[in-house]
């Protein structure tokens, strides 16, 4: 009996020596499929966020783009309107409802702005929404009358040209804000 338990002892022992690689090598290779699986979800998690951020970045230069447009029609209009005014001391028909329109599509494309605009953006939006909103007010006031001592054509002029340099500071603010180079003057 003695030696049937050496041999069975033997083979328990032979076995077990046996398995320790085996298990050893499963358990690494559990490792190893974990850490691949981590980093498959961590580069996954960074591509979903550059993604987010590439699709953000386009969004808000949609955005800038349809707003600069906006701003620069609005200001075309007023200027339209301008002329009418100094040749015939009222706004054409035309003009008044081309200015409506105008306005319109600018007051919705300011508050789109301000949805995605970062805050330097919005800083020179402002001015330029503040600038365009006197030019308008002055507009809507010469063509029913001047009510104020300083509403005249030359103000009104005055006004709609010292939106250009507001303008251009916006065009420089956006393409800093989407890390565009600077443009020309």
């Amino acid at each position: 009996m003695g030696r049937a338990v050496l041999t069975l002892s033997a083979a328990v022992i032979g076995s077990a020596v046996s398995l320790v690689p085996v298990l050893g090598t499963q358990r690494f290779t559990q490792q190893v499929h974990r850490r691949e699986q981590d980093r498959v979800e961590r580069h996954r998690h960074e591509d979903l966020a550059r993604a987010r951020a590439n699709r953000l970045l386009e969004e808000r230069q949609a955005v800038y783009v349809r707003f600069s447009a906006a701003a620069r029609t609005a200001r075309d209009a007023l200027a339209a309107c301008m002329y009418d005014i100094r040749r015939a001391g009222t706004l054409e028909d035309t003009h008044r409802e081309e200015l409506k329109q105008r306005w319109d599509a600018y007051v919705a494309q300011h508050a789109e702005t301000h949805m995605i605009a970062s805050n330097d953006v919005l800083g020179v939006v402002g001015r330029v929404n503040g600038a365009l909103r006197k030019i308008h007010g002055l507009v809507k006031g010469l063509d029913m009358g001047p009510r104020n001592p300083g509403d005249s054509v030359d103000a009104l002029r005055e006004r709609i040209g010292d939106l250009w340099p507001s303008l251009v500071a916006l065009r420089e603010a956006m393409r800093r804000d989407l890390d565009l180079p600077g443009s020309p003057s």
